[in-house]
């Protein structure tokens, strides 16, 4: 029954699509900044069309690629490594990026070896809970897990993560999820064995311009960008997000399925 429960909750809506592209074919790369979204393993397609009837409309070329892969780590790098050389981001005028947690990995490892100097903003989904779900789901069920999701997984739940890149021409921002998904629930004993939560923005990145908390699990953060929207375009504006929004932690419990989703 356990494994029965543990599939439910970890195989539901993961299949993911092909890249979603939407280019301004009318105007030249260099008057159009370009929006490059890293999914992880929430960037169902569902989440991935959500994401793009949203940004579409915002006057930016998009760019949703699939490039976290089944075979292993080393193998979606190189497929990032390919799709970034297929859309020459490097000659948009400026780059903005939003990342989630897997996608924050291939980002970073293609940084590490690639310039990109026209990078001028990035957003991060961060998740005290999610964060730890490959190593958890790994320690509950291994196979089950690599059955779901692939080689992969395994490999980010014993990676070292890339350094972020610092630079003082990009602003980065954090958008802190303070609710745990259903699979973070059922894996709270694990979650937690790995030791305190930490929703202290300013020490989950220090160089971050700013950051909000909001009353959000990872998968609801694929979807709420009627929520989340307005306060991205702003922090890509201004370098900051709206003043009303927390920019302290919303509850101490995130396990807590009745917290208030807004």
């Amino acid at each position: 029954m356990v494994l029965i429960a543990f599939a439910t909750l970890f195989l539901h809506a993961q299949v993911h699509g092909k890249h979603l592209i939407h280019v301004d074919a009318a105007s030249a790369k260099a008057q159009k900044t370009a929006l490059l979204i890293m999914n992880g393993f929430g960037g169902s397609k569902a989440a991935c069309k959500a994401q793009l009837m949203f940004w579409r409309d915002q006057g930016m070329d998009v760019f949703i690629p699939e490039v976290l892969l089944r075979p292993s780590l080393e193998t979606s790098s190189e497929a990032m490594d390919d799709f970034m050389a297929t859309y020459h981001f490097e000659d948009y005028k400026d780059v903005k990026v939003i990342c989630y947690i897997a996608g924050a990995y291939l980002l970073h490892t293609y940084l590490l070896d690639h310039e990109l100097p026209n990078l001028t903003s990035i957003v991060y989904d961060r998740s005290p809970t999610q964060e730890r779900a490959p190593r958890a789901v790994i320690q509950k069920a291994p196979l089950l897990g690599k059955l779901s999701k692939g080689r992969v997984l395994e490999d980010l739940s014993v990676a070292e993560w890339p350094e972020p890149p610092v630079r003082s021409t990009i602003s980065k921002g954090l958008m802190i999820e303070n609710r745990a998904t259903s699979l973070m629930r059922f894996l709270e004993d694990e979650c937690m064995a790995m030791g305190p939560l930490n929703f202290d923005w300013p020490s989950m990145d220090p160089d971050a311009e700013d950051a909000f908390h909001i009353a959000l699990d990872h998968d609801m953060m694929y979807r709420r960008w009627d929520l989340l929207g307005a306060a991205v375009l702003q922090f890509f504006e201004t370098g900051a997000f709206p003043s009303e929004l927390s920019r302290e932690r919303l509850a101490e419990n995130p396990f807590d399925k009745n917290m208030v989703i807004p």
